[in-house]
Protein backbone atom coordinates (compact mmCIF):
# COMPACT_ATOMS: atom_id res chain seq x y z
CA UNK A 1 0.00 0.00 0.00
CA UNK A 2 2.65 2.39 0.58
CA UNK A 3 5.20 1.70 -2.73
CA UNK A 4 1.61 2.16 -4.50
CA UNK A 5 1.56 5.32 -2.60
CA UNK A 6 5.17 6.65 -3.47
CA UNK A 7 4.78 5.76 -7.05
CA UNK A 8 1.74 7.72 -6.81
CA UNK A 9 3.29 10.76 -5.36
CA UNK A 10 6.36 10.59 -7.68
CA UNK A 11 3.91 10.59 -10.87
CA UNK A 12 1.96 13.62 -9.50
CA UNK A 13 5.71 15.05 -8.79
CA UNK A 14 6.49 14.55 -12.39
CA UNK A 15 3.51 15.59 -13.85
CA UNK A 16 3.46 18.56 -11.96
CA UNK A 17 7.09 19.23 -13.30
CA UNK A 18 5.53 18.22 -17.05
CA UNK A 19 2.91 21.37 -16.58
CA UNK A 20 5.39 23.40 -15.35
CA UNK A 21 8.12 23.05 -18.28
CA UNK A 22 4.79 23.33 -20.62
CA UNK A 23 3.68 26.23 -19.35
CA UNK A 24 7.12 27.70 -19.23
CA UNK A 25 7.21 26.48 -23.29
CA UNK A 26 3.84 28.29 -23.71
CA UNK A 27 4.86 31.33 -22.24
CA UNK A 28 7.91 31.98 -24.32
CA UNK A 29 6.19 30.73 -27.36
CA UNK A 30 3.99 33.33 -26.71
CA UNK A 31 6.58 35.91 -26.07
CA UNK A 32 8.70 35.29 -29.41
CA UNK A 33 5.69 35.54 -30.56
CA UNK A 34 4.31 39.02 -29.72
CA UNK A 35 8.63 40.14 -30.41
CA UNK A 36 8.54 38.87 -34.02
CA UNK A 37 5.03 40.73 -34.56
CA UNK A 38 5.73 44.08 -33.41
CA UNK A 39 9.36 43.94 -35.21
CA UNK A 40 7.22 43.49 -38.33
CA UNK A 41 4.71 46.31 -37.54
CA UNK A 42 7.64 48.44 -36.29
CA UNK A 43 9.31 47.65 -40.29
CA UNK A 44 5.99 48.13 -41.68
CA UNK A 45 5.72 51.68 -40.24
CA UNK A 46 9.20 52.28 -41.40
CA UNK A 47 8.52 50.94 -44.66
CA UNK A 48 5.28 53.33 -45.42
CA UNK A 49 7.25 56.69 -43.92
CA UNK A 50 10.10 55.54 -46.39
CA UNK A 51 7.90 55.09 -48.85
CA UNK A 52 5.82 58.34 -48.34
CA UNK A 53 8.92 60.38 -48.14
CA UNK A 54 8.76 63.61 -51.37
CA UNK A 55 11.40 62.03 -54.20
CA UNK A 56 13.27 64.68 -55.04
CA UNK A 57 14.52 64.63 -58.63
CA UNK A 58 17.23 67.04 -60.38
CA UNK A 59 18.42 67.66 -63.47
CA UNK A 60 21.59 68.96 -64.63
CA UNK A 61 22.06 70.49 -67.81
CA UNK A 62 26.03 71.13 -69.01
CA UNK A 63 25.15 72.71 -72.12
CA UNK A 64 28.08 71.31 -74.76
CA UNK A 65 30.30 70.74 -71.60
CA UNK A 66 31.49 67.44 -71.38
Amino acid sequence: MIAVLEIIRCAAAVALLVVLAMYVAYRWYVSVKENAYEEAEESIKRAVREAGRPIVKIEVEMKGKW
